[in-house]
């Protein structure tokens, strides 16, 4: 019995094995079984923007991937500078009537083939492909432009979160200490209930905005990982910097509008790969007409015959040294269809580049208004919002600890500070972000953080 339960337990295993070894086989888009997945390292980090600008721009794994499309694009340079290889002919005969002494003459060749390019498709080839290599650097220089701003709006934004986050700890922590103040005026006998409920309603409101505010500040910190290498998934950043300096117009040079979008459309390096792309097209084009004249395939040729005794055709042995040329004849195509996809494929490069220009210019103009509106509206702060929320506050502190204001007077005045300065980190943060986007449509880095 022992013996027919253990076949029973086996049988089902390896029925069991069977049945996943099955699925496996028919889902290809199952994981593979000896894939290697590690975690990241878990570990906690001061940085400032600097600091992880560079660690982007050394760690970031996209940009890496994208690092490739040089390396294929100068290998593709590489590919149009070489020349076609020549072929090796071998030859060899027997005569299959005729054997021994009686055999023909049994001639066997070697011989080599050279196919000559019309000397303008080389030219055009390679100077095709190295355009497009340099649209491809440009590109790259693009990507890691846009990369670098998405990573400072990032560090911005979790800065911002993060003083948003002590911004709420301290009207929070002010809550709790009026509510145990409230608690010793009510066993005095000084307040009523309702003054200590409605105290205390105001302060878990407080502890409810803190929660959101610490995911909010996590979230933003976490998001930092996404731009760094693959060992940063699990590390805690503790940023350094202040929002200020990009609001202080102390320390921002005077733009120039029409400096920008000059400089825009000069040096962005998007611009820049179109404007590369369209002479790679229009190289192109110059090829498609070089392809018109045939190449040409020269040969030479070594033969040598046996000797023969056949009794009907006798010969003696012979060598031969042949020389052969043959190239097309352009009777049915002469590259015409291929002319004109390359025409087309310039003029959409010349109108797509054109477009992109035209977006440009629109795009400085736009980031430069943005950017004047931010500046306006932080300096509004700095010189009136925050002083006179903060006198306000501090007047109804004072007024209602003498007696002379209600709780809600109080509340409201609390409530009305703690807004405004996080409507001030909201608003330093904007205006960080717009410089960034002006760089962005300008294509220059003047951020100094």
């Amino acid at each position: 019995m022992k013996r027919i339960f253990s076949l029973a337990l086996l049988v089902a295993s390896l029925s069991v094995k069977t049945i996943f070894a099955s699925s496996a086989a028919t889902n290809p888009a199952a994981p593979v079984a000896d894939w290697v997945v590690t975690n990241s390292v878990p570990a906690t980090n001061e940085i400032t923007l600097d600091e992880f600008l560079n660690e982007v721009a050394s760690a970031n794994l996209d940009y890496a991937a994208q690092r490739y499309n040089v390396d294929i694009a100068k290998a593709a340079v590489a590919i149009a500078k070489e020349f076609l290889n020549p072929n090796l002919n071998l030859g060899d005969s027997r005569d299959l009537r005729y054997h021994g002494s009686q055999a023909l003459p049994e001639p066997a060749s070697v011989g080599l083939d050279q196919t000559i390019e019309y000397f303008g498709k080389r030219k055009w080839r390679i100077r095709t492909a190295d355009q497009a290599c340099r649209a491809a650097a440009a590109t790259l220089e693009d990507f890691l432009r846009n990369l670098k701003l998405d990573a400072s709006e990032a560090f911005v934004t979790a800065l911002a979160a993060q003083r948003s986050l002590e911004q709420q700890r301290k009207t929070t922590a002010y809550l709790h200490q009026l509510v145990a103040a409230q608690k010793h005026r009510f066993d005095a006998g000084d307040i009523s209930e309702t003054d200590l409920t409605q105290s205390r309603v105001d302060e878990l409101q407080s502890q409810s905005d803190l929660l959101n505010a610490e995911n909010n500040a996590q979230t933003a910190r976490l998001a930092l990982s996404t731009f760094l290498g693959r060992d940063r998934g699990q590390t805690t950043f503790i940023l350094r910097g202040k929002l200020e300096v990009l609001a202080d117009g102390h320390q921002i040079r005077a733009v120039d509008l029409s400096q920008l979008i000059a400089n825009a459309l000069q040096n962005r390096p998007d611009l820049t790969a179109l404007r590369h792309a369209r002479d790679s097209a229009q190289s192109g084009v110059r090829l498609a007409k070089a392809s018109r004249a045939p190449d040409v395939d020269v040969g030479v040729n070594y033969t040598y015959t046996t000797a023969s005794e056949n009794d009907i055709a006798p010969a003696p042995s012979d060598r031969m040294l042949g020389v052969s040329l043959s190239f097309p004849l352009p009777l049915w195509s002469r590259n015409q269809a291929e002319i004109q996809t390359a025409q087309f494929t310039t003029a959409q490069a010349e109108k797509t580049l054109q477009s992109a220009e035209l977006k440009a210019e629109v795009q400085v103009r736009q980031a430069f208004t943005t950017y004047q509106l931010m500046q306006d509206r932080v300096k509004k702060f700095q010189t009136e919002l925050l002083k006179g929320a903060d006198e306000v506050l501090a007047a109804k502190r004072f007024s209602y600890e003498h007696g002379n204001s209600t709780l809600d007077d109080l509340l409201m005045a609390q409530s009305a500070d703690n807004d405004v300065h996080q409507a001030y980190n909201a608003a330093l943060a904007d205006a960080a972000k717009a410089r960034f986007e002006l760089d962005r449509a300008s294509g220059q880095w003047s951020v100094i953080f």
